[in-house]
């Protein structure tokens, strides 16, 4: 087995329009010591059948799980990876030529960086280009003050095993802020290295394939509860710096706004003026900057 064998983790969840282009993606960047490791979050849509032509063609190892969310499917990927070097895909992301090997030469060159990721663009399913971001930096409160500027997106992401060894798996509780966990832990404990230049496309996907496994309500409750477990988490860093304390006190009003928009919207008005008034006690101008700007939708 090759030291630098490479573990590919790609979950999927109602794929199937896009998982092939993602496995094309990785073998075309031409690194023979490869595994590629899909693990299907309980699809409905015949993602299995797409799954089961890729096995033959590309010889991908694949998985079949009951729903369980992308923070498990990773983690049950990487617990079946045999590789040294640990990459995310997501299913509808690709990776562009001469990922892999830019990375590998960092990791080869310098001992000391654990994780090794890129710029990106995001586009539209049609192609057009949404937003690119320079990786390195970030203008965000919350990525400047707890990941040293390094917006880190998962499909960018070349880890080595030890380093994730370390932090121990992503935790399946969290639901929308499993990627921001898992940078945050990882920055704790290794150095980052960012490539400046775009090697990868992340898809802003439609509406109809929203990553939904129950109804819109339900899955606003779960996004919800899951910022108040990541939020606390991060509330045990303790001691914080003052930067650290006003992005997170930032965070919380973001939180809060949007728990009294949920109990408005379901007719909860004194428990929306509750939520609303946290949001004010955490961050009085951030709450001024989001009730200006609802005022520029009003017709």
């Amino acid at each position: 087995m090759s030291d630098e064998l490479v573990s590919v983790v790609i979950p999927v969840f109602n794929g199937a329009p896009f998982v092939a282009k993602a496995v094309a993606s990785v073998r075309a960047q031409g690194h023979g010591a490869v595994e590629i490791l899909v693990v299907d979050d309980g699809s409905t849509d015949g993602t299995q059948e797409v799954l089961k032509r890729l096995e033959q063609s590309d010889g991908i190892r694949w998985f079949q799980r009951s729903h369980g969310g992308p923070a498990r499917s990773r983690n049950y990927g990487i617990a079946a990876a045999q590789g040294q070097f640990i990459a995310l895909l997501d299913c509808d992301d690709i990776w562009l030529p001469g990922k892999l090997a830019a990375q590998l030469a960092v990791m080869r060159a310098r001992p000391d960086v654990g994780l090794v990721h890129t710029d990106f663009e995001v586009r539209f399913e049609d192609g057009t280009l949404e937003e690119r971001v320079s990786a390195r930096s970030s203008r965000e409160p919350m990525v400047q003050a707890f990941a040293g500027g390094h917006v880190a997106l998962p499909s960018t992401l070349l880890i080595r095993k030890s380093v994730l060894d370390q932090i121990g798996s992503l935790d399946p509780e969290l639901y929308g802020s499993e990627d921001s966990d898992l940078t945050i832990r990882l920055f704790r404990v290794t150095r980052f290295e960012c490539i400046d230049e775009v090697l990868v496309h992340k898809l802003q996907r439609g509406h109809g394939y929203r990553d939904m496994a129950f109804d819109e309500q339900t899955h606003r409750e779960r996004v919800l509860a899951s910022r108040d477990r990541f939020l606390m988490r991060l509330e045990g860093f303790a001691p914080l710096t003052a930067t650290q304390r006003a992005a997170l006190d930032r965070e919380w009003a973001n939180y809060f706004l949007l728990k009294g928009a949920a109990a408005e919207r379901a007719g909860r008005r004194s428990d929306a003026r509750r939520h609303y008034w946290e949001a004010i006690c955490k961050a009085p101008t951030r709450v001024r900057c989001y009730t200006r700007w609802l005022r520029t939708l009003k017709p």
